[in-house]
């Protein structure tokens, strides 16, 4: 999406000439960032002059979890700022035709908290679409953790900035709708879920899609499909925490979802450490995202790393699409001030020795189940 909408922008900017950008330089800056997503600069072209895109490639990210340290590091004169914790994932964010994240934690109101009873920002919501994000997935084990006030501020916070949600609903009516992206003119259906609330309940049995059977995920699934979704994935929110590899019963669950033909690509998040990616079957399954921004107070380097993904899915028949390519690209957190550091190459961000260690060290478990001989490939920047 924002690699094609580059090329609109180019192309306006070579008709309107050097006036448009000159005019641009001294406007006032708006309260709100303009989401990444819309393109107010020219009309979108007719469906009749515009070709059916033959890629769409899909960034997800794991769990986006504001602990206080974190909120701490953020706080200005006027509010929060999380865009330097967030600016390393940008050039990855707008390399991709739509990015996901995991919204761990709800949106809450001051005084702000931390563990066990989560409530942030909405400044976040407004940092994760200024540097591109197109939606998240709100199914966690916090998800109510400040009740269903809390459940609707996040949707109503996610929606003021034009972020696709699902996993969470403020209406019956919003629970039952497919949850579907338009991308470009392709749908995109991504069937969300958490394995707990951590022992509370939610208002309604709709509030919140959880549970991991896979039955009832493919059901899902296959109602998206008949609601007009071509690509289908699973985002599912499950595990052992701080674990390096899937329980028994967790990669069960990422097969028979591969098996049943129902998703063209399966994720998860929820450990706070890296999983093994596995392609099972023809389809990939990410196990453990990790965390994408946290700051624990569990003394771990497991829950300072992570990896973000970039599946490239291609069409290989009317409303037919598989993954064509799937790259990876792992990160370590600094310690103070917290900010996302990919490991890939060294640079000012980590000590080189944490870099080159970490790298190695999520290197070895994301291949435990033979990733890379079965076509992982690491996530290169043009």
């Amino acid at each position: 999406m924002k690699s094609r909408a580059l090329l609109a922008v180019l192309a306006l900017l070579l008709l309107t000439g050097c006036s448009a950008a000159q005019q641009q330089s001294t406007a006032e800056p708006t309260p709100s960032p303009v989401p990444a997503q819309q393109n107010t600069l020219s009309p979108s072209p007719t469906p009749s002059q515009m070709p059916a895109p033959k890629e769409l490639s899909l960034m997800a990210t794991g769990d986006v979890l504001l602990h206080p340290q974190l909120l701490t590091e953020a706080k200005t004169s006027k509010g929060y700022d999380f865009l330097p914790l967030l600016d390393g994932l940008k050039p990855y964010v707008q390399d991709a035709d739509v990015a996901l994240c995991n919204l761990e934690t709800p949106i809450g109101t001051p005084p702000y908290s931390g563990y066990p009873t989560f409530s942030v920002p909405a400044q976040i919501a407004a940092d994760l679409a200024t540097i591109g994000y197109d939606g998240c997935t709100t199914a966690t084990n916090h998800t109510v953790d400040i009740g269903t006030a809390g459940v609707k501020r996040t949707l109503d916070t996610l929606e003021k900035y034009k972020l696709f949600a699902t996993g969470s609903y403020r209406t019956q009516t919003e629970a039952q709708a497919p949850p579907l992206m338009d991308v470009e003119g392709i749908k995109l259906g991504v069937i969300a879920s958490t394995y707990s609330l951590n022992g509370m309940r939610a208002d309604t049995d709709w509030r919140v899609d959880t549970g991991v059977d896979a039955k009832k995920l493919i059901t899902r699934a296959k109602a998206a499909q008949k609601s007009g979704a071509e690509i289908v994935v699973a985002a599912i929110h499950d595990g052992t925490e701080y674990s390096t590899r899937p329980s028994d019963a967790q990669r069960k669950l990422g097969q028979t979802l591969a098996e049943s033909g129902a998703f063209d690509f399966i994720y998860m998040h929820h450990t706070h450490s890296v999983l093994p990616i596995e392609k099972h079957e023809g389809t990939w399954i990410v196990y453990g995202l990790g965390n994408s921004v946290a700051k624990h107070a569990t003394d771990t380097i497991l829950n300072r790393e992570g990896i973000s993904i970039k599946a490239t899915f291609t069409r290989t028949g009317k409303d037919q699409w598989k993954v064509g390519e799937l790259a990876w690209v792992p990160h370590q957190l600094s310690s103070s001030p917290v900010r996302w550091c990919q490991v890939f190459t060294v640079d000012d961000c980590l000590p080189a020795a944490d870099a080159k260690a970490s790298l190695a060290r999520t290197s070895k478990t994301v291949n435990a189940y033979g990733a890379f001989d079965d076509g992982l490939q690491p996530w290169e920047l043009d």
